[in-house]
């Protein structure tokens, strides 16, 4: 059964495309929408020091839309290496945890876990590489992962991404038919 979600996003610098903080009721994560020329502005959050996974969102040379999922112990800083090291993305989206819940082995899952969905969806090109490797965690953990990777797809489709969602393919309406029959 689903229920209504209340999503927080705040306008950080005021405008509607810089920077966004966004949260969900009755969740401990929180999301970062970062334009790529505002990375550097960041150095005013400090919850964006610790781990987390992140999105890249840009365009191929096709004009196609392609995304990099990855992870870090240190978001800024990771952030930073990615403007000189992946050409493509002209905005982030960022997941941590609001109350530092998020160690090594879960970003590692989430990462695994995303890339896995990206690349089944099939709706922008997965710009990483190689594939992230799963890291084992516990069953309860696990648990936990699968609810915040929803939390995840909820938040990136509402700011603007369709990276997770399955493509509905329309079929065709089948002709009908009448027969009249003549007594």
């Amino acid at each position: 059964m689903k229920f209504g979600k209340t999503i927080k996003i705040f306008l950080i610098d005021g405008d509607p495309n810089g920077r966004m903080s966004c949260e969900l009721s009755n969740w401990s994560g929180k999301a970062y929408k970062i334009p790529r020329i505002k990375i550097k502005d960041c150095s005013d959050r400090e919850d964006l020091a610790g781990t987390g996974v992140y999105l890249l969102f840009g365009k191929d040379e096709e004009g196609k839309e392609q995304v990099y999922i990855g992870e870090a112990e240190s978001i800024l800083k990771r952030l930073n290496q990615q403007l000189t090291s992946k050409d493509f993305w002209n905005e982030t989206i960022v997941f941590i945890s609001k109350d530092d819940n998020l160690n090594k082995a879960h970003i590692k899952y989430l990462e695994n876990r995303l890339h896995d969905i990206a690349k089944s969806a099939n709706r922008y090109k997965v710009e990483n590489s190689v594939i992230p490797t799963q890291s084992s965690v516990s069953e309860s953990d696990r648990a936990e992962m699968e609810e915040y990777i929803e939390y995840v797809k909820l938040l990136v489709n509402t700011l603007g991404h369709k990276v997770f969602d399955e493509k509905r393919e329309l079929k065709p309406k089948q002709k009908e038919i009448l027969f009249f029959i003549k007594a």
